[in-house]
């Protein structure tokens, strides 16, 4: 089946302890269910690229047949998906181990990888959007020519994992990383810290300096979409009402990828992207897709 958009990136399964000890197993997570949902908000072209393991679809599948994901994008190669105990402090911090060891995980690690073998089957001139899940340095970043040979007409939207914009030895490699992509993602604090500066005004200069589009997520305080020196925002769409803000972002940015490839008005952009967060904010999890 050919699809017009690709979520790529991570799937994940949480066992999850709250600081107030209440416990919660087998959750789904991971950027790649939530940027899927952010653009099947829109379109149900749209493929889920991921990897997992022999048990994927043990946790998965319920979600899958309910909601009518094909499964034709899922890399099984390994005996267990990633799967982790995420606890959180009474301060707000938080730890995420593997289930089954470090070993393992580093095994998981590189099977999650996103790349041109994954993608290739999927790709072709009718290709539109790719929302791309990937640490800076990973070769996918070196297979983005190749990318668009096969598919000439596709946007590709990065969003930098945390940890790859706040850290300072690898700002130049995030920033070429970046200059690949049609467009980015980051989140206020992530900006902050890539950017070096500490408030908003100067944060927006920045990205216009950088000159290449980007969906700022804002939080509680919505979003904007910058680009060619023009900067739009709207605010969150009723976050009083938000159960659990897990996956927003992904969501927020993956809903942004397609309107802007739809040639939406920045002001379309902002809106719905925030209203697609703002529906991924109600459920606990995932959301429903129909």
């Amino acid at each position: 089946m050919n699809y017009e958009y690709i979520a790529a990136g991570i799937s994940i399964i949480n066992d999850i302890e709250y600081a107030d000890g209440t416990f919660v197993k087998g959750r789904l997570g991971g950027c790649a269910i939530f940027a899927y949902g952010g653009i099947r908000y829109f379109t149900d072209s749209v493929l889920f690229l991921s990897s997992g393991g022999s048990d994927f679809f043990e946790y998965y599948g319920t979600y899958f047949k309910e909601n009518n994901i094909s499964k034709e994008g899922i890399y099984s190669d390994l005996p267990y998906t990633h799967h982790t105990l995420l606890k959180y402090e009474k301060d707000g911090t938080w730890s995420e181990t593997s289930i089954y060891g470090e070993d393992y995980f580093a095994k998981q690690r590189e099977n999650n990888r996103t790349s041109l073998k994954k993608l290739r089957p999927f790709l072709n001139e009718n290709t539109k959007g790719l929302y791309l899940d990937a640490a800076s340095q990973e070769e996918i970043f070196e297979e983005i020519k190749e990318i668009r040979k096969l598919s000439p007409d596709i946007r590709i939207l990065w969003e930098p994992p945390t940890f790859s914009s706040k850290d300072s030895l690898m700002r130049d490699r995030v920033l070429q990383d970046i200059l690949k992509c049609d467009c980015y993602s980051m989140n206020l604090d992530e900006a902050s810290a890539f950017f070096g500066v500490n408030d908003r005004t100067q944060i927006i200069e920045k990205i216009m300096e950088l000159d290449v589009p980007c969906f700022l997520r804002e939080g509680e305080n919505g979003s904007s979409w910058i680009e060619d020196k023009t900067i739009v925002s709207h605010a969150a769409i009723e976050p009083e009402k938000a159960v659990d803000v897990t996956g927003c972002g992904n969501t927020s940015a993956a809903a942004a990828l397609y309107l802007r490839r739809e040639n939406r008005s920045f002001e379309d952009i902002v809106y719905h992207a925030n209203k697609a967060a703002a529906k991924c904010s109600r459920y606990e999890g995932p959301m429903p897709l129909k």
